[in-house]
């Protein structure tokens, strides 16, 4: 397991790796310039055929109409070859995820506690001794046999009243409420959680993080969101790919320039 300070290193340079290796694929699959081109040229003589169209000049609109019968099997193979890009970014995107989850070393102290059916609601008791101080995320999950029907989750504030910064939670699947006993608890204390899942769960399996979890403490805070915090190497790596990306085009104009 990669040690937790190195791990945030390790998502940044993966998410550079993965935005290298996205402008390679779309370099070698796809003529970007050409493709712009073609855009370019299909656009004008759309005008052109709706001008032509507006004044009736049938063999004008049949002229422009056979020089975009010969530019479109190209571009529609530049499409095709567009769609084949994305399959490839989309694979080696979701083998990034998958390793960087794998690995992740906040995994290490997570606690998994089955609930118990009683009646109307499954409860279960989540340690909190020797954990840390915050807020935890504990994510539920409800079974019909083998197959998970839903999935919900919900925050314990441990020794603290609140958090500026929250773990991520995921909502999957038919509604779930999802609740703790008490709003806050005192340090090295047990915390009851209770989920009400679908009619026929047959379990229901309760996954604390522990109070640890991947998240950046950003210098500025995020419009809309209204929060300095990004939470999940997914984010991040999401993030640091976007800008890598963007970096890498720029970098790659200036040099083809000189």
């Amino acid at each position: 397991m990669i040690p937790i300070e190195l791990y945030f290193w390790f998502v940044t340079i993966c998410a550079l790796i993965y935005s290298g290796i996205s402008q390679f694929v779309r370099g070698k699959l796809v003529n970007m310039d050409r493709m712009k081109e073609l855009q370019k040229e299909l656009n004008k003589l759309n005008k052109e055929y709706i001008s032509a169209m507006k004044k009736q000049n049938t063999p004008k609109m049949d002229e422009i109409k056979a020089k975009q019968d010969k530019i479109m099997p190209e571009f529609n193979g530049m499409m095709g070859g567009q769609l084949k890009v994305m399959l490839v970014i989309i694979v080696i995107f979701m083998s990034f995820m998958w390793m960087l989850g794998t690995i992740d070393p906040f995994l290490g102290d997570d606690m998994v506690v089955e609930l118990s059916n009683q009646g109307d609601k499954w409860c279960g008791e989540i340690p909190l001794s020797g954990g840390e101080v915050g807020p935890w995320y504990v994510d539920v999950k409800a079974f019909e046999g083998d197959s998970q029907t839903a999935e919900n989750g919900t925050i314990l504030y441990h020794g603290v009243e609140g958090s500026s910064y929250l773990p991520s939670g995921t909502i999957n699947g038919a509604q779930m409420n999802v609740f703790a006993d008490l709003d806050s608890y005192e340090q090295n204390g047990d915390a009851v959680v209770c989920a009400m899942p679908p009619e026929y769960s047959t379990s229901v399996i309760a996954t604390a993080n522990g109070g640890t979890w991947f998240h950046i403490k950003l210098p500025f805070e995020i419009p809309i969101f209204n929060t300095r915090t990004l939470n999940g190497a997914n984010i991040w790596f999401i993030l640091v790919a976007i800008v890598g990306g963007i970096g890498m085009t720029r970098v790659k104009k200036i040099i083809m320039k000189k």
